[in-house]
């Protein structure tokens, strides 16, 4: 017989066994239905969850398991807090606090001494006298009759084996963001995981965050100054955040691209120099910020809250059953990032971690914004409180994830996908669509319109200008032909045609050229401008560094002509635009799409080719300001042989 806990006021008893007498602390309890194997009950009183650990039933003592209580809205919403969670550090002594309404006695662990806390609804607290900086700690919690040692799901550092307490004023000092961001629409973001950008680089940290601050005569400055030079206002990095499924002392086991958290608040380890030392992953992320900053890059964090790599280790489980995980109806985790489980973040408490966590980096690593993982598993409301929390802190913070449109439990109207983006229009969304029709169909051989399918240039036409027939606003539309997953652009070429071409660098610089002068936000990832490849591995995500790896070679004529391309972008307001309006016009004429920005002063023209066929395009006494490739001009004509985009510019 087992007696389950399975609501504020309901017990459920897994027997058949006819129940004459039964007992619950000062409780009544009373018969309500019997259903198959189970019998069900309900108490007069709420329970006490966390003082109600055993029953008497037919005059035999039993221990009262915890069921599926937390997993009821009548749970959800009696049991929230508002406050601080985790440890608060000072030299004299340190407060711990940790959610768990259904514990019975929590202990925490420094070092090998033991104190207790004591409960107030919803939080166990305790302040220990002492000065326990650079010490270990854990909880030892007991939900029913058993203690079980689990970490702390707020800690904010540690080192190999342990969380660890830290003084943050014994941590790297970081400057004030520089990133000013406005409208979306004035930011071009560049995508990077922290080893692929540095493994093969010449710089003495090679494969961790060191190694994107370090000077580098391939690059002649670092990585970071590399990427502000070509022209991009913030730098992506996957995530940085704990993750599982790598060897953080033996970093060549194995591979990972970080979308398997581990601890929401702590810098990883596989990415730090010295893992065992807290403060080296603290600084060494730090220290890219701080570097970025000083020459006015922005960093972006790429965040995983829509699942954890190991919902059997990741302690909530062992502190609130079931809470932290959206369930079906019928109690049932449900699986709809195929990892499963799925983290449930209509939860008061749940979201109140990913706000913390989300505001933990902006504080004290000074992140000037977020992408999304996965982001239409996420429910809007969730995506509104992040974006008035951390515009509290920085009003500058940028807001993007992905919002494929992913089938789950969240009602079809609340979840934060591309399909109800007006619903919270201050976040912006990766653009499948244009990826889609610039670079062909996601799986297969399927030609984009950047490879020369003519089909496609209506849809080439619609996400030129903006995608107005998804977004409310240019702001949100992340215009993109790659990034980490799926094939490179590249791979994407030969899987088309079968083989290699010399011509693929062209219809790669005309991809990398429409996203820049297309409405909305461009995005790039790292080695595009000079044609990356991965030897056609399209989910990378934990091969090794043979395919992972970028091989630097800005001296490619791609890399200059994009970082020509984007200065024009910066220059020209026109580019920048945050409404759909009529001073953007886009037409086709035969196997051309002309594509005009204008205004009361100027004009830009652009001549939009994706065919190798001679064209003649008239100047109209405008000036050519930038050719995809080579542009002959005679008699107030351009000619031109190869797919891109030729600019004009005219004064009105």
């Amino acid at each position: 017989m087992r007696i389950f806990i399975d609501g504020l006021n309901l017990l459920r008893i897994e027997s058949k066994v006819y129940i004459y007498q039964i007992e619950l602390d000062q409780n009544k309890v009373n018969w309500l239905k019997n259903d198959g194997f189970n019998q069900f009950f309900s108490t007069e009183k709420p329970i006490l969850l966390h003082k109600n650990d055993v029953i008497q039933i037919n005059q035999q003592t039993f221990p009262l398991e915890i069921g599926v209580v937390a997993l009821t809205k009548e749970f959800e919403k009696k049991y929230r807090y508002h406050g601080n969670l985790g440890y608060e550090y000072t030299q004299n002594s340190t407060k711990f606090s940790l959610f768990s309404p259904v514990a019975k006695e929590v202990f925490v662990v420094i070092g090998e001494n033991e104190y207790p806390m004591t409960y107030s609804q919803p939080i166990w607290s305790t302040q220990v006298q002492g000065d326990f900086e650079g010490m270990i700690y854990q909880y030892k919690i007991r939900l029913v009759d058993t203690f079980k040692m689990v970490n702390d799901p707020y800690a904010v550092a540690s080192n190999l084996k342990n969380n660890v307490i830290i003084d943050w004023n014994k941590t790297e000092s970081m400057i004030a963001s520089p990133i000013k961001v406005k409208n979306y629409v004035d930011t071009v973001i560049y995508e990077g995981h922290v080893r692929d950008m540095s493994i093969h680089l010449d710089v003495p940290s090679q494969g961790v965050f060191e190694g994107l601050t370090e000077k580098s005569k391939k690059l002649h400055g670092s990585v970071i100054e590399y990427i502000k030079k070509l022209g991009m206002t913030h730098l992506q990095l996957l995530p940085v955040f704990d993750f599982d499924d790598v060897d953080d002392e033996n970093k060549t086991e194995a591979y990972n691209w970080g979308y398997n958290p581990s601890q929401y608040f702590v810098v990883d380890g596989w990415l730090s120099k010295n893992p065992n030392d807290p403060y080296d992953r603290i600084n060494g992320l730090k220290k890219v910020v701080n570097h970025a900053h000083q020459h006015k890059l922005g960093i972006n964090m790429d965040v995983v809250y829509n699942h954890v790599f190991d919902h059997l280790k990741f302690p909530y489980d062992e502190i609130v059953p079931g809470y932290f995980y959206r369930h079906t109806s019928q109690f049932f985790m449900t699986h709809a990032c195929y990892l499963d489980n799925d983290v449930e973040t209509r939860n008061y408490m749940v979201r109140k971690l990913i706000i913390d966590s989300l505001k933990h980096f902006v504080i004290h690593y000074k992140i000037d914004g977020f992408r999304f993982d996965l982001m239409g598993l996420l429910d809007i409301d969730t995506m509104l409180e992040i974006d008035k929390e951390l515009k509290k802190i920085n009003p500058y913070i940028m807001l993007y994830g992905e919002g494929w449109n992913m089938p789950n439990e969240v009602p079809v109207r609340q979840r934060s996908n591309s399909n109800n983006q007006s619903l919270f229009p201050t976040i912006g969304h990766f653009n499948d669509f244009y990826r889609n029709t610039m670079k062909g169909e996601l799986h297969g051989p399927g030609l984009g319109y950047t490879m020369g399918n003519q089909h496609l240039a209506q849809k080439a036409m619609e996400a030129i200008i903006g995608s107005p027939h998804i977004f409310t606003s240019p702001n949100q539309s992340l215009n993109y032909v790659e990034c980490h997953d799926n094939m490179t652009y590249y791979d994407k070429m030969v899987l088309s045609c079968g083989y290699e071409n010399p011509e693929f660098k062209v219809c790669q610089d005309f991809a990398n050229h429409l996203i820049a002068i297309s409405q909305g936000v461009p995005f790039y990832h790292a080695g595009q401008e000079f044609y990356r490849s991965k030897k056609g591995v399209e989910n990378s995500y934990n091969s090794p560094d043979v395919i992972n790896q970028i091989h630097w070679n800005i001296k490619e004529d791609g890399v200059k002509k994009l970082k020509q391309l984007l200065k024009l972008r910066k220059k020209y307001a026109l580019y920048r635009q945050t409404t759909y309006n009529e001073s953007v016009t886009i037409s086709k004429e035969n196997h051309l799409i002309i594509y005009r920005l204008e205004n009361e002063k100027e004009s830009l023209t652009h001549y939009i080719k994706n065919q190798f066929e001679i064209e003649k395009f008239p100047l109209n006494n405008g000036k050519l300001i930038f050719p995809s490739q080579k542009a002959l001009s005679e008699d107030n004509y351009i000619f031109v042989d190869k797919p891109g985009i030729y600019i004009i510019h005219s004064q009105k």
